[in-house]
């Protein structure tokens, strides 16, 4: 990769790794489903210039919208309402090994022993991190985002199988479709959210727009445009870089605090996904399953 591009990688999995103390900061002020509903609501604003018509696909991109909106999305802002930012950072990551056992569920892959091996160490990191005593009583929110990260894996598997299509236009329909679901799911299921809108200071409103600007919009637009000139084997190292950001910021700037046996939690789950990363960029099947084909136009 020309130096210019690993920077904007480095830079993008950096504000990647930001959006988690976006989120937490957000949730002071705002209830998950309501600024979820919000953030997509402000991207498909954004994004109304790229959407053009979704022929024969639009029932598709509906069921992916369900997928990542609230079974990706909802289950990680509900999951952070009570796990640090740094913890959730890390335990996100287990969509590159769900993305490994769905390659060989529902795509026939047989992948590398590397692979297995990254995949069951994970896992068990994050084991690890839920049969901890100080994490009694969140256990549920923590499986909350291991769902998330299933979620996410499965959304790119139904992705890939749209075909070629303009990452911008994708994002705007989904963000579409999302942003209604969410705002009837926070009424039927959250309460306060006119006062909580009223009430509001830059903070909720400034982690709105950061997700849905930076991290929906800007930090996607990176990613594609890298992943139409280089190999995915290439990029996924640069991925790590945003669990790393993800814990810094959450002890930086929230001043959370890990203790030791957490942090080997987080320490042997990371390891499991370099595993994967280099054992996938040895094979380049894992990537190639969760890759969303970038940067062509759409099919008539």
């Amino acid at each position: 990769m020309k130096p210019l591009h690993i920077l904007l990688m480095i830079l993008a999995m950096a504000f990647w790794g930001l959006n988690f103390v976006a989120i937490k900061i957000g949730l002071l002020e705002l209830p998950p489903l309501l600024i979820l509903a919000l953030r997509f609501s402000l991207a498909a604003t954004l994004l109304i210039p790229f959407m053009r018509q979704i022929k024969g696909r639009a029932g598709e991109i509906f069921r992916i919208s369900v997928i990542l909106g609230f079974f990706h999305f909802g289950m990680l802002f509900l999951g952070l309402t009570q796990v640090e930012a740094a913890l959730g950072a890390v335990v996100i990551q287990l969509q590159l090994p769900f993305a490994v056992i769905l390659a060989v569920v529902l795509l026939n892959e047989r992948p590398s022993v590397r692979s297995l091996l990254g995949t069951a160490i994970a896992f068990a990191g994050v084991a690890l991190i839920g049969s901890r005593a100080e994490f009694q009583g969140h256990v549920v929110y923590l499986l909350l985002i291991v769902l998330a990260a299933a979620a996410w894996a499965f959304s790119n598997i139904s992705v890939k199988r749209l075909g070629p299509i303009n990452v911008f236009m994708l994002n705007g329909w989904i963000s579409l479709f999302a942003a209604p679901q969410l705002f009837l799911l926070s009424v039927m299921f959250e309460s306060g959210q006119w006062t909580a809108l009223m009430t509001a200071g830059w903070r909720g409103y400034g982690a709105v727009a950061y997700m849905a600007v930076v991290s929906t919009i800007a930090v996607y637009g990176v990613w594609y445009y890298l992943l139409g000139r280089y190999p995915m084997s290439q990029m996924m190292p640069y991925t790590l870089v945003a669990p790393l950001v993800g814990i810094l910021g959450g002890i930086i700037l929230l001043s959370e605090e890990l203790t030791w046996m957490i942090a080997l939690g987080i320490a042997v789950t990371l390891i499991g996904v370099v595993v994967i990363v280099f054992a996938s960029m040895r094979t380049g099947k894992v990537g190639e399953s969760i890759a969303v084909e970038p940067g062509q136009k759409e099919r008539p």
